[in-house]
């Protein structure tokens, strides 16, 4: 018993302590992060005081020398750890000029939905966070995310002074960035997806700038039996033959339900991601035209885009 109660005693002073170094790394890595942002945005200060880029931007506008330039000083996140202090050289110049490449302390990254800081709005900020990753997989592995775990500080600048560990309703405006920067996922057009948040206008990715992505199933090839052509994605069959229909998908590790319609007002349902069926047509005119149409869905309700696989067109002769 004696044994049992030290041991005891022993693995409740581990958990403590784990608990406090979890507790005190978190705030300790949320100040070191929001330090070094302030100090990043008082370089920028200083660096549009010595006015080192009006030269340059001047020489890359390529405007009249009597025409001022005034360049516009930006702290842009490229992603959710690592940031730029940029100048931009008004609306001509599409890339800006770097100053500087920075990151984020470890396992230290950025709120998403914001973008950076810009010192001439009149409210920019960003959100911090720490240990993003491993929270996430520990929410994957028990099904939920004590709220308590989960500890976020502001970084905003307001009228030229920074607020630390605020909490505004919101950060105000920031640099345009990519879709990365404002830490959400370009989505694959063809095979995925957007889900969560959406975002429009993001650099790289106008239209499909998501907080996740879900793939779609691919078809990968749709033959037959004769054999189609493969430049038109046809054949012909005489009427009462039949035609052997086969395919190749892709679903990831989710289960894949295709649905064959054979263009005649007939159709059959599949499982899996590989399999073959075979269809008799008839023809009672002199030709008959059809078209065979493979749809695809998963187990979570997500769609293949149509596309060029998909489809064979039957052409039936009749007896006629």
């Amino acid at each position: 018993m004696r044994v049992l109660r030290i041991l005891f005693t022993g693995f409740f002073v581990v958990v403590l302590l784990a608990v406090g170094a979890f507790f005190g790394a978190r705030e300790v890595l949320l100040w070191w992060a929001s330090r070094s942002l302030t100090q990043a945005v008082a370089e920028l200060a200083r660096t549009q005081v010595k006015g080192t880029y009006a030269q340059q931007c001047q020489r890359l506008v390529g405007s009249n020398v009597f025409t001022a330039i005034t360049p516009e000083y930006q702290l842009r996140f490229l992603s959710n750890t690592e940031y730029a202090l940029e100048v931009v050289c008004g609306d001509t110049v599409k890339e800006p000029i770097l100053i500087s490449r920075k990151q984020l302390p470890i396992l230290v990254s950025k709120v998403p939905g914001s973008s950076g800081i810009l010192p001439t709005a009149p409210l920019s900020g960003v959100r911090l966070t720490v240990f993003a990753e491993q929270l996430a997989i520990l929410q994957e592995f028990i099904g939920y995310l004590p709220a308590f775990l989960v500890r976020e500080r502001a970084v905003v600048l307001s009228q030229g002074a920074v607020l630390v560990d605020t909490n505004p309703a919101e950060l105000g405006v920031g640099p345009s960035t990519s879709c990365e920067g404002y830490g959400y996922i370009c989505c694959d057009s063809q095979t995925q997806m957007g889900a969560g948040e959406s975002l429009t206008g993001a650099q790289n990715c106008p239209t499909a700038c998501f907080s996740s992505c879900i793939s779609r199933p691919v078809l990968l090839s749709f033959t037959t039996s004769p054999f189609l052509s493969p430049q038109t994605r046809s054949l012909t069959v005489a009427s009462g033959g039949t035609v052997s229909f086969h395919y190749v998908a892709d679903a990831g590790k989710a289960e894949l339900t295709v649905v064959l319609r054979f263009g005649d007002g007939q159709q059959t349902q599949l499982q899996g991601a590989t399999g073959s069926v075979d269809h008799r047509y008839t023809c009672p005119t002199a030709t008959c035209q059809y078209t065979a149409q493979l749809e695809l869905t998963d187990s979570w309700g997500v769609s293949a885009l149509p596309g060029k696989l998909e489809a064979v067109a039957v052409t039936v002769s009749g007896g006629v």
